[in-house]
């Protein structure tokens, strides 16, 4: 019976659906969509291209963004792309890191001294002294690295007889954490060790000796290992047939080896490392420093024969702490020298310097490297580099800063509450992959300090306790946050720094001016006899003309006695600091009982400024202007009480909102840090008294975790969480802090958060943003909507790497880690895809899309061509499957019609599929004949066809092989042949499908294999 041709015409007026089944996927729908924009409704056209610009020197730069309308790159270096000359310009290097905390130990006692190690399974184990009524108790723990959940309670190390006293390590070694500690036995110090299982650590094999008679030094341990080719070797101080140094090891299966003795020498301090980048066989190093103040080192081969006899690298050295670290047979040792200030002989001062000595012998003596601390880790290695935990030491601002050994900060951590100069006896740092973690100290239960005029004590803390920091290094996906604002891009890490357009430099400065002293002298000058309060601050501008000022020196008072007085202010230099080519300058302030605000002593026009110099520890300022000159000068800017300025924290995510900069704590994920609020020809400013804390289980039964992403929208601060998202609203308080009417966090949905903060985009809609659940919209009106699910398939299990609003378009792309992007037109609320788009970043620059791929191309999208580079743009999509006498009904497809517009030259390879077989069966390559130009168009008029022109409407209609089936797939590709003397052009839009059928009665037939019952 002849059936009744039907046509069924599906126009393009509807995206991509990955959500739904795609057996029942709706006409009009696509299962793939690529390369396509939606410009009218019902019309499929092909995007642009993407030309090259300039590559980048290297593949390092991860992040792409513009500052001052330049296009930027940041990766271990700032790079901005001059468009007159079409070159990349190395602005300086940077170096950035994320940074992570997490509690360890915490109770009613002070902990100190202590190690750890991360075993494979995450599992970290702790060593360190307990304090309990004024006795040290060596104990252990073993926690879960990730969320610092006791696998094991704080527990005294085990022995059988003695007493575990001081200093403990604590190694992996093999399937065993191996704790290294000193127990006192009868009066007689033994070095032991315990060995507790990784996978449980409630197995522990009894205590052993390493040596049943050790030198031991109450003031820090007198052993070190280090665990290479699955042995751990430990150096230690030996009083058995007399003073030597003694070296053995210990196997995974806990078999010791016999020790190496080196009779007459002996160590206050010792540091031992494997150099296994050796081109023969790993070399054991022993480096130390002796009680005739020299830092010593010998070598040993991995089975403890002498290879290079004791060797002296540095002379009188008395050494707080000691490290070393050993690539290609070179061994450099980093030590710790206590010194103080020479107006001051109570107030200490550290500094690192290194020396470095090859397998050979021959010694190269160093130079200092940091001033103004001290070590606080062992040292170690990332992609090349060496780093070390340093700690400043400060009654008001002790703090803790990774530097590399070139002296250069990396991170900040602890600011104002770190644990000060570390006893003898680092902590180990434990590297897994770009990860590096190491316990530290941290003063809790802190009373608010007091820094008013005529008040010098310091805050008070009660107690110390342990926290474990990690150092990400890993820069193929690093989550950069760049902010303009005050002139200046602020860029997160591990410690915030800002770009001028001319240097990067630490956000403020790392320290304020502390230990600052004056003395009077009388017989000249013009100071007359009264008290007088001097502060100091440390002052620089950028090359916007912005000036930032530190926090202002504890105020010191001295009183002179006569009228023709002159007193001198000592004060530190600051010795951390990027600050180095446009040098920091240091301003004294003074108050006197006359003249009670505080003036700069030396008007901003003076050609005596003292200025910043790095490589001293303190500078000398006379004063002895009278009351009367120095009124004009500027006032102290706490003046009126606002608030003073200090460094912000480490942060992984920033944003803008009210004109402040926000950021995350890195070190608590929880607290929110905004700026002052910055106007015209100002910095960005902070202060540690502007800070919000956004409690993890806010309107919440459960926690909702830290927070993850931030953005403004409208007149609200929306805070995502993981899992959660809610908002803040109202105005910031002035710049004493107060008059702020910020609300509560209002949470919003405790269902659907945010993963990562390069994911957000705001559309005329809302916030976009891609969640662990796909990309969701957060709507003007607070309402949520899973706006992501038609592209659910693409977006799971994969990261938004950027997300652009393009201008002068209806579109929003996603950059996607998988190499696709994204795009959905917020108008016609639809979604395609574009491939060959590899970008691991994007930014608008010059009103387009421009990205950077992981070899460090850089792209730009450019109008009126396709090409991406030197490959053809090509359109493609992938209908639903046609099945319209049901899922399984029996239908007739007669042939189908393509309908569009041809532009320029081209083919399409149409494909079929039949009967839910995703392999299509059939393929015709639709040539389709040049129309010629309209008629006019010509060079020489009407000499080329018809009179008015051709048409360029585009027509063809595609059989099937096979007309019986059940349903059937239509998959369309454009083809680009390059033997064809042609450049790859617009070549046409698709209007849409007219598909012929008709429906047959009954069902299809199944073949008996598929037949049941």
């Amino acid at each position: 019976m002849a059936l009744n041709k039907q046509p069924l015409n599906i126009n393009f007026a509807q995206g991509l659906d990955t959500k739904t089944d795609p057996f029942q996927v709706q006409p009009g729908k696509f299962l793939t969509l690529e390369n396509s924009v939606f410009d009218k409704a019902g019309r499929l056209t092909k995007r642009n291209g993407f030309a090259a610009l300039t590559a980048l020197p290297d593949d390092t730069s991860t992040y792409l963004t513009t500052f001052n309308n330049a296009l930027t790159a940041i990766g271990n270096k700032i790079e901005v792309y001059s468009s007159s000359n079409k070159a990349w310009v190395n602005k300086g290097p940077i170096l950035p890191v994320n940074l992570n905390t997490l509690p360890l130990i915490r109770s009613n006692n002070n902990q100190s001294a202590m190690d750890s190690a991360i075993a494979p399974n995450g599992f970290v184990c702790t060593a360190f002294v307990d304090n309990v009524n004024g006795v040290a108790i060596t104990k252990y723990v073993v926690a879960d690295s990730a969320t610092g959940q006791n696998i094991t309670a704080p527990v005294q190390i085990p022995v059988s007889s003695g007493t575990p006293t001081g200093y403990a390590r604590v190694f992996v070694l093999g399937t065993y954490f191996v704790i290294v500690f000193t127990n006192l036995l009868s009066g007689i110090y033994q070095l032991k060790y315990l060995a507790l299982s990784i996978t449980n650590p409630s197995t522990i094999n009894p205590a052993a000796n390493i040596a049943s008679a050790y030198s031991y030094n109450s003031s820090g341990p007198n052993f070190d290992g280090i665990v290479a080719n699955n042995q751990l070797y430990v150096a230690y101080n030996s009083i058995t047939g007399g003073q030597s140094i003694k070296v053995t090891s210990l196997t995974t299966g806990l078999v010791l080896q016999a020790p190496v003795t080196l009779s007459g020498e002996q160590a206050q301090i010792l540091s031992v490392f494997v150099d296994t980048t050796a081109s023969s066989q790993p070399i054991v190093w022993v480096a130390y420093n002796n009680s005739s103040s020299q830092i010593k080192a010998f070598a040993l081969s991995s089975t403890l024969v002498q290879t290079l006899a004791p060797t002296t690298l540095a002379t009188g050295v008395v050494a707080s702490n000691i490290t070393s670290i050993s690539t290609n047979q070179i061994l450099t040792v980093y030590f710790e020298v206590a010194n103080n200030y020479g107006y001051d002989s109570a107030i200490p001062t550290h500094y690192i310097t290194s020396a470095s000595i090859t397998s050979a012998g021959s010694v190269t003596t160093g130079s200092i490297i940091a001033r103004s601390v001290g070590l606080a880790s062992k040292a170690f290695v990332i992609n090349s580099t060496t780093y070390f935990l340093t700690a400043y030491q400060s009654d008001y601002q002790p703090t803790y800063f990774l530097m590399n050994a070139a002296g250069t900060v990396i991170s900040k951590l602890a600011y104002s509450n770190g644990g000060g100069y570390v006893k003898p006896g680092l902590p180990s740092v434990s590297v897994l992959n770009s990860i590096a973690s190491v316990p530290y100290l941290i003063k809790d239960q802190i009373s608010s300090q007091n820094k008013t005029q005529g008040n010098s004590a310091p805050a008070i803390y009660a107690q110390t306790g342990i926290n474990l920091a990690s150092f990400d290094f890993t820069t193929s996906d690093f989550a950069i946050s760049a902010t303009e604002l005050g002139n200046n891009l602020n860029l997160s890490g591990g410690f915030i720094s800002g770009y001028d357009g001319y240097s990067i430099v630490e956000q403020n400065f790392f320290v304020w001016p502390d230990n600052v002293e004056v003395t009077t002298t009388t017989g000249s000058g013009s100071l007359i006899a009264q008290q007088y309060y001097y502060q100091v601050v440390y002052e620089w501008s950028d090359n916007q003309g912005n000036i930032f000022r530190s926090a202002p020196s504890i105020p010191v008072s001295v009183t002179t006695t006569t009228g023709s007085s002159t007193n001198t202010i000592y004060v530190p230099t600051l010795r951390l600091t990027y600050k180095t080519a446009n040098p920091v300058k240091i301003t004294v302030y003074r108050w006197s009982t006359a003249q009670q605000e505080y003036y700069a002593i030396k008007s901003p026009s003076s050609t005596t400024q003292v200025l910043n110099d790095t490589s001293v520890d303190y500078v000398t300022i006379t004063d002895s202007a009278s009351d009367a000159s120095i009124i004009g000068n500027p006032l102290i800017y706490t003046t009126g009480g606002v608030l003073e300025n200090i460094a912000p924290p480490a942060s992984n995510i920033m944003t803008l909102f009210n004109n402040r900069l926000w950021l995350v704590d890195s070190e608590d994920q929880n607290l929110l840090w905004f700026s002052k609020q910055v106007i015209e020809a100002t910095p960005v400013e902070m202060s540690d008294l502007l800070t919000m804390y956004i409690a993890p289980t806010t309107a919440s039964q459960g926690s909702t975790g830290p927070i993850t992403a931030l953005s403004p929208m409208d007149d609200k601060l929306i805070i995502f969480k993981a899992n959660a998202l809610g908002y803040i609203s109202g105005i910031g308080p002035d710049n004493t802090g107060s008059n702020g009417t910020y609300s509560d966090y209002i949470l919003i949905n405790s269902v659907v958060g945010c993963t990562d903060q390069r994911s957000i985009v705001f559309t005329p809609a809302g916030l976009m943003f891609q969640s662990n659940k796909g990309i969701w919209l957060l709507g003007r009106d607070l309402s949520t909507q899973y706006i992501g699910a038609p592209v659910e398939a693409l977006t799971t299990g994969v990261t938004v790497q950027s997300a652009l609003n393009i201008p002068t378009t209806n579109q929003v792309r996603f950059t996607l880690s998988s190499g696709i992007t994204l795009m959905y037109d917020y108008y016609f609320q639809q979604w395609g895809t574009f491939t060959n788009v590899p970008a691991i970043t994007s930014t608008i620059y010059q009103s387009l899309q421009t990205y950077v791929d992981k070899f460090g191309q850089v792209f730009q999208e450019t109008p009126g061509v396709y090409l991406d580079n030197t490959a053809p743009v090509l359109m493609s999509f992938t209908t639903n499957w046609m099945n319209l006498a049901g899922l399984q009904g029996y239908e007739r497809f007669y042939f189908m019609y393509l309908l569009g517009q041809y532009l320029t030259p081209f083919k399409l390879n149409v494909q079929v599929g039949y009967d839910y077989n995703t392999s299509p069966t059939q393929q015709t390559i639709v040539s389709p004949v040049y129309p010629g130009p309209n008629w006019g168009g010509n060079n020489l008029w009407g000499d080329a066809g018809t009179w008015g022109g051709n048409s360029n409407v585009f027509e063809a209609r595609v059989f099937p092989q096979k007309q019986k089936c059940e349903s059937f797939q239509v998959i369309v590709t454009e083809l680009y042949d390059s033997s064809i003397d042609m450049p790859a052009g617009a070549g046409l839009t698709l209007s849409g499908l007219n598909l012929i059928v008709g429906m047959k009665k009954g069902y299809r037939t199944n073949a008996g294999s598929r037949n049941f019952g």
